[in-house]
């Protein structure tokens, strides 16, 4: 069972909310050390940061621009992942009809036990103790399945009902490995972290570079745009908690007790 890190185990909404909050505090005291740089300096013309402010808000679009694209693109992967994994089951289900009533039975019983395992495994959210046990369960059931397939290869001389069952058997057993890979990658921290820092230096040097009067509806129109911002982005890499969850993908595999009425 994989270790989450704390970043991936903080609330998302935690996590924009203290931005926003930082976001304007950083943006108030950067305008804050520029008036008092400006008492301290009477006769003196502070240096313009337009084109430093102008390289670092690209740098930061550039960077939120990657960040979407990484989660948005591993929330394609999963949801395809999800309704791939529902086809291969429904696949081998249907399969099962090939075997003398004896076998098929048995398989069938084993089949919806193991979509049981499915469903619980996406219902465990972020509880990864009940997520591991639902897949251990998964993969048990899987096992004896195989075994229950090899076993009757060995037994029949025709080979033409275990040779439609086994590949799709196969594909079932593998799409949990690639789930499970694809569920454990997200955005390193690292680059989260550094965005963090880049948003956060981007507001003190706004705000520092402010010559106006302070204004906030500027300062929190521009917190709340950059904190929902990084909001979507961590809720969009997280498959198991926040607003954008896979609930129509895995309808898919909840849709599969149908076979079993």
């Amino acid at each position: 069972m994989p270790e989450l890190t704390f970043l991936q185990t903080t609330s998302t909404l935690l996590v924009a909310v203290v931005l926003f909050i930082l976001l304007i505090t950083c943006y108030i005291l950067g305008y804050r050390l520029r008036l008092r740089v400006i008492r301290h300096r009477e006769n003196q013309t502070l240096e313009d940061l337009g084109a430093i402010n102008g390289t670092l808000l690209g740098l930061l679009a550039l960077l939120l621009a990657f960040s979407f694209g990484m989660s948005n693109s591993r929330y394609d992967t999963r949801r395809e992942l999800i309704i791939e994994e529902a086809n291969d089951i429904g696949t081998v289900i249907l399969r099962t009809d090939f075997f003398p009533d004896s076998v098929r039975q048995r398989m069938r019983s084993y089949l919806k036990e193991y979509v049981e395992a499915r469903i619980e495994f996406y219902k465990a959210d972020m509880d990864l103790e009940k997520a591991y046990a639902a897949m251990v369960r998964g993969n048990e059931i899987s096992a004896h399945l195989w075994a229950m397939s090899t076993d009757f290869a060995r037994k029949e001389p025709i080979l033409t009902k275990t040779s439609e069952l086994i590949p799709a058997l196969n594909a079932m057993m593998d799409i949990t490995t690639t789930r499970r890979a694809a569920g454990e990658a997200t955005i390193p921290d690292s680059i989260m972290y550094f965005l963090f820092v880049l948003c956060l230096t981007s507001s003190f040097l706004l705000g520092y570079d402010r010559k106006n009067k302070f204004d906030w509806v500027v300062v929190i129109g521009f917190a709340l745009m950059l904190s929902t911002t990084v909001f979507t982005i961590i809720d969009l890499d997280r498959p198991r908690s926040g607003l954008i969850d896979m609930d129509k993908p895995n309808q898919r595999i909840i849709d599969l007790r149908d076979h079993f009425n």
